[in-house]
């Protein structure tokens, strides 16, 4: 990343825009200035440990929310079972509508955490659920973390180290940047990636024309840039050359296009554009204003994989209207442009071109047509809402520090100056803040977190408004104040009205009813009336100036401790009743199991993986009362090899127990059952296809449920290869679930069911056999919004 080195300001106006000296900051006198002195250079890391510090502790004690953290999870899990890092699908079904970062993330740090290696075993997941929830968020926090980071160190570059710090506590302690920090969804890498290119920008428009030097045995910001550039541009290529030659040949019907036409022409640009960089030619790489430019292309790029065209439009738009309003035309002359553009190309169209050789037309047209260009203009779920849409959520989202806003706005359009790197800084972030809104409410389709693009501008503009005050240039100081003490009381009354209201900033749907009734009676009003007296008696007393200082130390810490709370109390209490994770847990915990099914593609998987073997291991989370000796059914499906039914059944007991696994023993009487489809099995090659295998156990069904936390927590059972394990039934008309549940192969078995909480006692009413209405029970209501039922045909 660019050196953390305060930036010279330019002597000549030709070379870049005007910027006098830097104005002096205060600092503390004696040990204090010393102290502050030696810790200066390692500032930076300071603001990196501390935003770890605060946002990823207890980010794995509530569960995945459904429907987007479970239904991102899933396409992850996928492609780790199936070994596919292009070709994204959940439930059988190609996944299109978003790009590839966030299932990438979601994948990558599951194997390095160890879980779902493979896909993960039976109830891995459920059963894991901390560990699960840890390695699924990381990453996404960590990109909060950089977005943090480099808006810091521009801050402190640009304008001073106060303002810096008083905006990372700002946006750090606003629900909105907190709650979706720890949050798998798309929308955290866009924004971060979004900060961190108009901080880059920020940079690079009043940076003077000062050269690259080592800051580190030889190494330079620009070393940095190309190590990181390369991994990204380089490594997708390798994969895509390895993936279309060797891992998984072959295009979607109807593609002429061969692999090579798009990734051969790739690489070659990309040898080109490095060596461009070469210090012969004229076009050589020898200031930091380039650096910075190339890592705001860079992170364009990756907004592109993270969520799509929004983060680069706006941050398109933002810089645009920069230039225009300051007037710095020969600007545009020194943002690497054509290098940029070609870089932001290079990261992020590689993926498309291959996701689209794979699937074909049909992706083309959903993931452009339908979900980048109907959901801006059209409008696809979601809500729809005008100019005040996003202001009530603006309101609960930057709460407490949104009573300030009023102020911050009014000072951006007074104060903001041309004529030095602060001013046009201020004006730079008013513009993001309002062009930002502006966007976000011209689209179509709108849910609640859409505006998280807008809320570090506008904490920045707070904290420059504080920043102000804390100097004696704010004019009329009290009237701005006192306004902002009932704004701050008004949205505490709205809280304790309405608990919900903070959950509601990144979920799916907004008429889930609060847990407040039996037997849940979950009741966190307090912690909201205790937060807002102490929010608005310390706005009240910014008025009296003589303790301003500390007031304002007291009311960025109260802001910290209220952060902590939501994160920390308010998450884990709400988040059981927006997610499965728990009902799952508890049907792994006490479902029978009865064996394993397999399905072989090709008789030579089926002879590598049952020659000379007496004994099978299977994985699985072991249920309550599970115990050596229990009898064994193996199922052995093994479509056109010519068996009767394409089945081979054989009979064994359980011989061992371990840790989430057990073996089964299978008599040599049985194993013979097998010998002629090994022998042949042995002159075969290997399918393409992956064998499928799945503990067979009491069923999960989901009935009349489509929040893909059923499809996640049981990875991928409710939909595998046979149609005995195909148990997602979303349609209300019962026909294909009545079906499925009286089909005589079925009979006598024992069945779990999650589905809404509101319709599970109607299911009763529809099940085939008297029996299954006289067992019928729901075993679990720990969450108001799903059941678990469980009965026997």
């Amino acid at each position: 990343m660019p050196e953390n080195a305060p930036i010279n300001k330019p002597k000549d106006e030709n070379e870049s825009l005007p910027s006098p000296p830097a104005k002096a900051q205060t600092r503390p006198s004696s040990g204090l200035a010393r102290f502050y002195q030696r810790i200066e250079p390692f500032e930076i890391w300071i603001v990196v440990g501390l935003a770890m510090m605060i946002l990823i502790p207890g980010m794995w004690a509530y569960t995945l929310i459904d429907p987007w953290e479970t239904h991102y999870a899933e396409v992850g899990r996928r492609i780790l079972e199936d070994s596919d890092w292009v070709h994204l699908r959940a439930e059988d079904i190609s996944f299109r509508s978003k790009p590839v970062l966030t299932p990438w993330l979601i994948a990558g740090s599951m194997r390095l955490f160890g879980v779902a290696a493979d896909g993960s075993y039976s109830g891995e997941l459920a059963a894991s659920g901390a560990l699960v929830n840890f390695a699924i968020r990381l990453p996404f926090t960590l990109f909060a973390v950089m977005g943090l980071s480099m808006v810091w160190n521009m801050l402190a570059k640009l304008v001073n180290r106060r303002v810096a710090w008083i905006a990372f506590i700002i946006l750090v302690t606003s629900p909105y940047f907190f709650l979706v920090a720890r949050q798998a969804i798309t929308d955290m890498p866009m924004v971060a990636t979004l900060m961190g290119a108009l901080s880059c920008f920020a940079l690079a428009a009043n940076a003077p024309e000062e050269r690259i030097v080592p800051f580190w045995k030889g190494v330079t910001s620009l070393h940095v840039f190309l190590a990181v550039m390369t991994l990204v541009v380089g490594g997708q290529l390798a994969y895509y050359f390895y993936y279309f030659s060797i891992g998984h040949p072959g295009v979607a019907k109807g593609i002429a296009i061969s692999p090579g036409l798009v990734l051969w022409p790739c690489l070659l640009i990309l040898i080109g554009w490095l060596a461009s960089l070469h210090p012969l030619l004229r076009v050589a790489v020898t200031t930091k204003r380039q650096v910075y430019m190339f890592w705001f292309f860079l992170l364009m790029g990756i907004s592109v994989l993270a969520k799509g065209p929004p983060g680069i439009a706006l941050a398109g738009l933002v810089c645009l209207l920069y230039v225009l309003m300051t007037g710095s035309y020969k600007l545009l002359l020194k943002l690497e442009l054509i290098r940029g553009v070609t870089l932001t190309m290079l990261v992020a169209l590689p993926w498309h071109f291959a996701m689209y050789l794979k699937d074909g037309p049909a992706w083309y047209a959903e993931y452009i047509h339908v979900h980048m260009l109907n959901r801006f203009g059209k409008g696809v779920h979601g809500d729809r809402g005008t100019f005040d849409y996003f202001a009530s959520q603006l309101g609960i989202g930057m709460w407490p520090w949104i009573a300030l806003l009023p102020a911050a706005l009014a000072a951006i359009f007074l104060s903001a100056r041309r004529d030095d790197s602060e001013g046009r800084t201020r004006l730079l972030i008013g513009i993001w803040a309002i062009a930002s809104y502006a966007t976000f409410c011209v689209s179509e389709t709108k849910f609640h977190h859409y505006a998280l693009p807008v809320v570090p501008a506008l904490a920045i503009l707070i904290a420059f408004w504080i920043d102000d005050l804390l100097n004696g240039r704010v004019r009329k100081s009290a009237m701005m104040i006192l306004v902002a003490v009932p704004i701050v009381g008004l949205l505490a009354r709205d809280f304790v009205g309405e608990q919900k209201q903070l959950i509601e900033l990144f979920i799916y749907r907004y008429d889930r009813v609060w847990p407040s009734g039996e037997p849940w009676n979950l009741d966190l009003t307090s912690g909201f009336m205790w937060f807002g007296l102490a929010f608005a008696v310390l706005m009240g007393l910014l008025v009296v100036e003589r303790f301003r200082k500390y007031t304002v130390a007291a009311l960025l810490g109260c802001g910290l401790a209220f952060g902590m709370w939501t994160m920390n109390v308010y998450m884990p209490a709400a988040a059981k009743h927006w997610g499965q994770q728990g009902l799952h847990k508890k049907y792994y915990e006490t479902r029978g199991i009865q064996g394993v099914d397999y399905q072989y593609y090709s008789l030579r998987d089926l002879a590598d993986e049952w020659s000379g073997k007496s004994d099978i291991m299977v994985e699985s989370i072991l249920p309550a009362g599970f115990e050596v000796g229990a009898p064994m059914k193996i199922q052995i499906f093994v479509p056109g090899a010519g068996v009767p039914k394409d089945l081979v059944v054989l009979s064994g007991q359980v011989a061992k127990l371990g840790d989430n696994r057990f073996w089964i023993s299978v008599p040599e009487s049985d194993r013979s059952k097998l010998s002629e489809l090994i022998t042949r099995g042995q002159n075969q090659k290997p399918s393409r296809r992956k064998r499928w295998k799945q503990v067979a156990a009491d069923r999960m069904v989901a009935w009349q449920l489509n929040w893909h936390g059923e499809d996640f927590w049981t990875g991928g059972e409710m939909y595998g290869d046979r149609e005995d394990a195909k148990t997602i039934f979303k349609k209300t008309d019962n026909k294909r679930f009545l079906k499925w549940i009286k089909d005589p192969e079925r009979a006598g078995r024992t069945f779990y069911i999650v589905t809404e909480s509101g319709r599970a006692k109607g299911l009763r009413g529809i099940l085939p056999t008297p029996r299954a209405k006289e067992t019928f029970e729901i075993i679990d209501t720990s969450c108001n919004k799903f059941s678990l039922v469980r009965f026997s045909l």
